[in-house]
């Protein structure tokens, strides 16, 4: 088993010469494992591809990337991706830190993990166990444990507590040799954030660590100044790619809140507003069945009419179930509190949410469901 360590360096004379005794005096707790170090330095200013030349002669399993220029955090990675794959064969890749705020005595616990064949081992510091340090300054914990939670939330991954540790071991075959670099988002620290949605959506088996996160105190930050943005773009971008059919779904879903808002309104000023609910939410579903066909869910659309017609039985079918229990709960209403516009409009309302969880579950995993 082959086991590449990816470490990028600028500025971080001082931190190998600790770094390197220590990470190799773990290598001999697995035996039938052939590490190997590579490093890959962002144009560093001080001695430090000299101290690793250095080690070179001490230890035979170090290797090294000289770049011409800082092409960040993530641009430095991938190379060490490639190299590891192309020239050193790897079957798992470590990232981990140069400045011992990935402390060595943790590394023992990721590697214990790839014989029970993880395809993505996360240093956490956010599960039991683990931890940030107490010097960090309030604002810094805010940022980095709440950046996490709202990834998690947004992307809907809950399972996964630390979303930015560098300190991870990934399979090469079926998953790192499966992706295409190329499209990663970011060439800088959030590159970390774009791997692991990749990875996840894979279908990957994780696991999560404990580690004790240290502090720097020597070196150069490889932080850059434009990480919380690039990590939001990130983000975003993904929360978009993974949501696209729902956000249609609900832009649709407004277009349908508005023609049945709009006839419930004009027929409600002639007949009881339960009928008129009815009568209204037959045009609306009427014109949320074309429009998601045709929009939200085009890359699953129905186009003949022979399936056309049995598919828009059963939305008509789910759809109006919401919509009778609208009627019903506006009755009630108004049996309580009174024939009013408020009160009518209330009871619509808190339909329609209840509308728009139920339509998109029956929809996406029903209607039109992914072949």
């Amino acid at each position: 088993m082959k086991i590449s360590i990816i470490i990028p360096t600028y500025n971080e004379e001082e931190n190998i010469k600790i770094l390197i005794p220590l990470l190799v005096a773990k290598f001999k707790e697995f035996k039938n494992y052939d590490f190997s170090i590579l490093f890959v330095d962002g144009n560093s200013r001080d001695r430090t591809v000299a101290v690793v030349k250095s080690l070179q002669k001490d230890f035979k399993n170090i290797f090294l990337i000289e770049e011409e220029s800082k092409s960040g955090l993530g641009g430095a990675y991938i190379k060490g991706y490639i190299y590891s794959m192309d020239k050193l064969k790897a079957d798992y890749v470590v990232e981990m830190d140069a400045d011992l705020q990935h402390n060595p005595d943790d590394f023992p616990k990721l590697i214990s993990k790839i014989k029970d064949d993880y395809d993505l081992i996360i240093g956490s510091r956010y599960i039991r166990g683990g931890s940030v340090p107490k010097e960090w300054a309030l604002n810094r914990k805010f940022i980095s444990y709440f950046g996490s939670l709202f990834s998690r939330i947004i992307l809907r991954i809950m399972k996964i507590k630390d979303f930015t540790s560098g300190f991870r071991v990934t399979k090469v075959k079926g998953i790192l040799d499966q992706l295409d670099l190329t499209q990663i988002k970011s060439k800088g620290f959030a590159y970390k954030m774009d791997m692991l949605i990749r990875i996840y959506e894979m279908k990957a088996k994780i696991v999560e660590v404990p580690i004790a996160f240290g502090l720097r105190d020597r070196g150069t930050s490889k932080m850059e100044k434009k990480n919380f943005r690039d990590s939001l773009e990130v983000v975003l971008y993904f929360a978009l790619q993974r949501n696209k059919n729902f956000i249609k779904f609900v832009i649709v879903g407004f277009g349908g809140l508005f023609t049945d808002l709009l006839i419930f309104n004009l027929l409600s000023l002639k007949i009881p507003s339960s009928t008129s609910s009815l009568i209204s939410g037959i045009f609306a579903l009427t014109f949320t069945f074309l429009m998601n066909n045709f929009w939200s869910f085009s890359e699953r659309q129905k186009k003949r009419l022979r399936e056309i017609l049995p598919i828009f039985i059963v939305y008509a079918t789910s759809s109006y179930i919401p919509i009778i229990l609208r009627s019903y709960l506006i009755y009630f209403l108004e049996s309580i509190y009174g024939d009013s516009l408020i009160v009518s409009n209330a009871g619509f309302l808190i339909g329609v949410v209840f509308g728009i969880i139920w339509n998109f579950t029956v929809y996406s995993k029903i209607i039109w469901k992914k072949k």
